[in-house]
């Protein structure tokens, strides 16, 4: 922006501060729009334009000036001062603000007012603009429950809109801000600990706010009508930012649309194969990740093909290094992510791993360059151990690899200089999102099947933890001299190293096109088959094979087959000692 440029957004900020009731609410919004769009961001002059967007006058604005201001807002970072005034869902009446409260903050009145007409008057929004106040909503951290179901409804409700007329932005940025809008209730959890209504956490936690906020029924219709109309439009209208807004929408919730995941498959292949459409790191870390997590199962030409795309754009000059590769990815945090989702699907390309590890950890084991290069404050803890995980699995299935983690590591590493440290509130931090394969939480149920073993003679414990000191000293597989707690078992006979997992709703992603028939007691070697609507996800089939790999043999008892026996104390007995004659170690 030049000289001349800055003076004139400086003047036309200080008339809309001074002289606000004299611009027209066109003037005003396109105004905020405009300084958005530019990248001034002059927070007095953006209060003193959305306090025109307030309950009195609210209803003097068209749709596009509101979600045009909403979206300004959202664009600038300026976020309401009463961040929970809308949750509903999870937050008790006495921790929000009365209107009263509201009104006092021009930017919380502003997202208010706005909110209130999309839920009064839908059907005057266009496509994009219900799109643009959703976005706007979630982008700036800000839960709505009841907007977005009052949306929800409106598109895939009886005689609802669909999403036939929508473009493919639209359709990724409304999965987006409905699945970001769940995500947000791990923040409300954070802020607001016990007085959230909501006992669960994690990625169960997300799925259990989105069914909240808007009806199970309600959320996984909106994602298959979605699904079904990129498909029927075309996913090569998608672009890549548009892929990968979509299927991490899908992934966060646990939602798999099969169909549609393998219709983006086929469609990646070929954008990197072609090198149409130049992939951003992150659009790339998103899409695999999302495979992963949801355990889509692609085929391994997808990893391959990355591998390939990756090594082109990160060889400069100089060839690959640690900053060619920072190039193409801004965050360490995405490196890590494609890592684990490797890890995951069991594909290892020797290139694209050698590229990981380098981005994540350099060439001459120096943490303090790796900063520099990466304008970071270290690894997160989830990449710390993100790694641990990767180097275990890669040791085991891809040992001609010789991936290797630094001497000493993670000291040093970690954002805390102590290997450590988390930076909160990343959304780029997709491992911490899923499932955590070190579990330290007891169910009720958990010890209910505990003491349903303990009957029928099996003696376990509860939560059985693995460190990587033992892991290097009982099993021989290299890592550093840092004692790491690395993976839990939930019911664990150690002597002779049967596990039971018993796996709750966490566990498993939902198949909302392929509906079939619940089957139970299956055998070790079938029990990750697809039972009904559920399917086993990514992070629980890697804790699988890393425990396997360990010497373990892993029991998974699925939390509704335990569950329907009812209580029966011999029915349960029966049960668990039929999952105990499957293990060859009993």
């Amino acid at each position: 922006r030049t000289e001349r440029a800055g003076e004139l957004f400086r003047g036309v900020a200080g008339e809309l501060i001074r002289e606000t009731w004299r611009f027209k609410p066109q003037d005003v919004c396109t105004t905020l729009w405009s300084f958005a769009t530019a990248e001034y961001f002059d927070y007095d002059a953006f209060r003193a334009g959305v306090s025109r967007l307030n309950f009195r006058h609210i209803r003097s604005f068209k749709p596009q000036e509101m979600s045009n201001t909403v979206w300004a807002l959202a664009t600038a970072g300026f976020a309401p001062r009463h961040a929970h005034a809308f949750d509903t869902s999870l937050v008790p009446a006495s921790r929000r603000p009365t209107r009263e409260q509201v009104s006092n903050d021009p930017v919380t009145e502003c997202f208010a007012a706005v909110a209130s007409e999309a839920m009064r008057r839908p059907h005057e929004f266009k496509d994009q603009e219900l799109k643009d106040v959703l976005w706007s909503f979630s982008k700036i951290g800000v839960r709505h429950p009841a907007l977005f179901q009052k949306i929800a409804k409106h598109i895939v409700g009886r005689n609802g809109r669909g999403f036939s007329s929508f473009s493919s932005q639209g359709l990724g940025n409304t999965l987006w801000s409905f699945a970001k809008q769940a995500q947000l209730s791990q923040e409300v959890i954070d802020s607001l600990g016990d007085s959230v209504k909501l006992v669960s956490t994690g990625r169960l936690a997300v799925y259990e706010t989105s069914c909240l906020d808007n009806g199970e029924d309600v959320i996984k219709r909106l994602f298959v009508r979605a699904a079904e109309a990129g498909m029927n439009m075309g996913l090569d209208r998608f672009t890549n930012q548009d892929l990968s807004n979509t299927v991490w929408a899908c992934s966060t919730l646990g939602l798999l649309h099969t169909a549609f995941f393998k219709r983006v498959e086929r469609e990646v292949v070929s954008r990197l194969k072609q090198k149409r459409n130049k992939f951003r790191g992150q659009e790339i870390a998103n899409i695999l990740w999302s495979f992963a997590t949801l355990n889509a199962q692609p085929d391994p030409m997808l990893v391959d093909q990355l591998s390939v795309y990756v090594a082109s754009e990160c060889r400069g000059k100089n060839g690959i290094d640690e900053y060619s590769i920072a190039k193409m990815f801004g965050q360490r945090q995405e490196l890590a992510n494609l890592a684990w989702s490797c890890a995951v699907i069991g594909r290892y390309p020797k290139e694209l791993m050698n590229i990981l590890y380098t981005g994540l950890l350099g060439t001459s084991n120096d943490p303090e360059q790796m900063k520099l290069i990466f304008k970071d404050d270290g690894l997160q803890k989830s990449s710390i151990m993100t790694l641990y995980y990767v180097q275990v699995a890669a040791d085991v299935e891809a040992p001609e690899l010789r991936l290797s983690l630094p001497v000493g590591f993670p000291n040093g590493w970690g954002e805390d200089d102590e290997g450590h440290g988390h930076q909160k509130g990343d959304e780029n931090d997709l491992i911490d999102m899923s499932s955590s394969m070190l579990t330290l939480t007891v169910s009720k149920l958990q010890k209910g099947v505990s003491r349903t073993f303990d009957r029928i003679g099996f003696d376990n414990v509860l939560e059985h933890l693995i460190d990587t000191n033992e892991i290097e000293g009982e099993y021989g597989v290299q890592l550093p001299q840092s004692p790491t707690e690395f993976l839990s078992v939930d019911i664990a006979n150690v002597g002779k190293k049967i596990g039971v997992e018993v796996d709750g709703p966490g566990h498993f992603v939902c198949l909302v096109d392929r509906p079939g028939k619940t089957t139970s007691l299956v055998g070790l070697e079938n029990q990750f088959d697809d039972r009904g609507e559920r399917r086993v996800n990514g992070p629980t089939i890697l804790k699988h094979r890393l425990l396997a790999h360990l010497g373990w043999d892993i029991i998974h008892l699925p939390y509704w087959e335990y569950q329907e026996l009812g209580g029966d104390r011999e029915k349960e007995m029966d049960y668990c000692q039929s999952l105990l004659e499957q293990s060859s170690k009993w």
